[in-house]
């Protein structure tokens, strides 16, 4: 027994001095492997540091290039200049504004106004590894004095809830607001009449002028009314009626006040909503048109009324932007014009809708809605933006999301008026850089 004890006293103390002579070498490696953990480490900080300083100098350029480009005829280019150079500070402002190294720099060659910047970012722990700052490039280029062509419909949710109140105010008054912001300006106050905006208000009808051919039991001329959907599958495309009353829209038949409740998705003007119909309230579509103060009144004069046809505003919408009757926007070949929709509801398809088969309800509404979008984007010559505004309501949310051109910049979730203010701004800046950015 002793003699075995020994021996593990032996092997323990051999042990020990093993540890001892090691100890050294240990901290040696741990200290060569600390540095290239650290460089992995900052790497993957700066780098996302840099990303999110690359993205806000881009929208900062974006922003400047198109307020030194879009001064006045006639205005120098020292002061084209001082405005671009003014806008990008006050669009970073905050941010990485003082962390940036570099100005930007402003040239223009001919007609092309261009503002760049070439800097760079300090690091952090890429310190470590000798590296004191990352690159930030990026350039925005505008045509000065383009007339900018784009055909926008605005499609715009007047059901009866839009008068409940978000963040202090009535949600249709923040809309029509912010709607008007955007009209004037991405026409420069109406001055740019290359840019031409259509309405389409809805509720559970939508209110139009067309040809009577185009309207079941109208007969000639123009006629002017309530129309609901046409018939399935009709209803899903931007074809103009064929001549059957299947591809036609319909109108509301007469209503019997005792039946109301049943037949309450048919009329304009309901008994529950005491007469006021949607001409008194202004809820007419109103064709494209470069008559900005025409649009911008008629915004100030809508009121909401009535309940929800999401997909019967949309439709109408795709109308507005296409060539054919019964309206006439721009041909899709025109590569110079852009087109867009834009949609707004604040809830879900409460008004019934032709479906396949020859159904008709509000859920037949929900399936056309999916359809159209689709169809809509098929052309890739159509952008779809859509606004979910204080929806509670998670499957119609989805729908609008999915039905925008780009669910990841093209969907806005507003949760209260103020949340809306801001989505109009970003979406009035996409179709901006969209219309006049050549980067």
């Amino acid at each position: 027994m002793t003699v075995k004890a020994n021996k593990f006293k032996a092997i323990a103390s051999a042990a020990g001095d093993f540890s001892r002579d090691t100890g050294g070498a240990v901290a040696l490696i741990l200290g060569l492997t600390a540095v290239p953990i650290i460089l992995a480490a900052g790497a993957a900080v700066d780098f996302y540091r840099v990303g999110a300083a690359q993205a806000e100098v881009q929208a900062s350029l974006d922003a400047s290039a198109l307020a030194g480009a879009a001064a006045k005829p006639g205005t120098s280019s020292a002061d084209r200049r001082r405005i671009a150079l003014d806008t990008f500070s006050a669009n970073l402002e905050g941010g990485f504004a003082n962390k940036l190294a570099g100005d930007p720099d402003v040239t223009q060659d001919g007609d092309n106004f261009t503002v760049s910047y070439n800097g760079g970012l300090p690091t952090t722990l890429l310190r470590v590894g000798g590296f004191n700052q990352l690159g930030v490039d990026a350039s925005a280029t505008v045509r000065i004095n383009l007339p900018a062509r784009a055909e926008i419909a605005l499609v715009l949710d007047y059901s009866a809830s839009m008068t409940q109140y978000s963040a202090g105010k009535q949600k249709y008054v923040t809309m029509r607001k912010a709607a008007i912001e955007m009209v004037d300006g991405l026409t420069n106050n109406g001055k740019n009449r290359d840019i031409k905006f259509g309405l389409v208000p809805f509720s559970h009808n939508v209110y139009a002028t067309l040809p009577g051919g185009f309207v079941v039991g109208a007969g000639g001329g123009n006629w002017s009314g309530c129309t609901y959907d046409r018939t399935y599958p009709y209803n899903l495309t931007a074809n103009a009626p064929d001549g059957s009353n299947r591809s036609k829209w319909g109108q509301p038949r007469p209503v019997d006040f005792g039946d109301y409740r049943e037949q309450s998705s048919y009329h304009c003007d309901g008994y529950e909503h005491n007469g006021r119909g949607y001409l008194a309230n202004s809820l007419q579509v109103r064709e494209l048109s470069s008559d900005h103060s025409a649009t911008v009144s008629q915004l100030n004069n809508m009121r909401p009324y009535g309940y929800t046809n999401i997909s019967l505003g949309v439709a109408f919408g795709w109308h507005l932007l296409e060539p054919g009757a019964p309206y006439a926007a721009r041909d899709h070949d025109d590569d110079e014009n852009k087109k867009f929709i834009v949609v707004l509801t604040d809830g879900k398809q409460t008004a019934p809708a032709f479906g396949p088969g020859g159904s008709r309800d509000r859920f037949d509404g929900e399936g056309n809605l999916s359809k159209l979008c689709s169809n809509i984007k098929s052309g890739d010559k159509i952008t779809v933006i859509t606004i979910a505004f204080a929806l509670s309501d998670r499957a119609t949310e989805n729908r609008l999301r999915n039905c925008s051109s780009d669910p990841g910049k093209h969907f806005f979730k507003a949760e209260n008026s103020n949340d809306l203010t801001r989505a109009f701004e970003e979406i009035r800046q996409q179709i901006a850089k969209s219309i006049f950015l050549s980067r």
